[in-house]
């Protein structure tokens, strides 16, 4: 859900338009850093089972964006809990579609999501993957939102639109 985690970035940014863009959207996407870090070490291996406890267990997300939001701490509180929760949202994004469920904290036997991945990976009627389709609907929701956001926050319409544009200009990539 990559173009998602932009759409949740710029949700953020819409409601808190002082915290940096690429602040934003570098928290969204940390848990991924993390894992392309630790699979890169072998602490996170994707053969023979996929693992990625720690870097998208709930724990390790909340600790992850913490982390992460406490060196904007000093740009304002704002902005800290603006980076912490675009931080957060990787989870409750992942949470509706990733190749495993996502464990509760590392090497949990609790694990959480809906886990649509294989049934995500199925051919709509149109062609493309009933994946395709979930993340246009979160895309959707979330760039209303930052929308919305946007017009109370007074950010300039043309950078909005600009925003929504390239984040639908990536998710439409993704057909290609």
């Amino acid at each position: 859900m990559y173009a998602a985690h932009f759409a949740a970035a710029l949700a953020v940014k819409g409601r808190a338009p002082q915290a940096p863009a690429w602040a934003l959207i570098s928290a969204v996407f940390l848990p991924d850093f993390v894992w392309i870090a630790l699979a890169g070490l072998g602490i996170e291996p994707t053969v023979p089972v996929f693992f990625d406890d720690w870097s998208h267990s709930l724990i390790m997300i909340v600790v992850w964006a913490t982390v992460f939001a406490a060196l904007f701490w000093r740009s304002g509180k704002v902005i800290a809990l603006a980076v912490w929760i675009a931080g957060l949202s990787h989870f409750f994004l992942d949470f509706l579609i990733h190749p495993a469920r996502l464990a509760l904290y590392p090497h949990s036997s609790a694990h959480l999501g809906w886990n649509l991945w294989q049934y995500g990976l199925r051919k709509s009627w149109l062609g493309v993957t009933r994946y395709w389709w979930y993340e246009l609907a979160t895309l959707v929701v979330l760039l209303a939102l930052y929308v919305w956001f946007s017009r109370r926050s007074r950010l300039p319409l043309n950078l909005v639109a600009a925003s929504c544009v390239t984040v639908i200009g990536l998710h439409l990539m993704s057909l290609l």
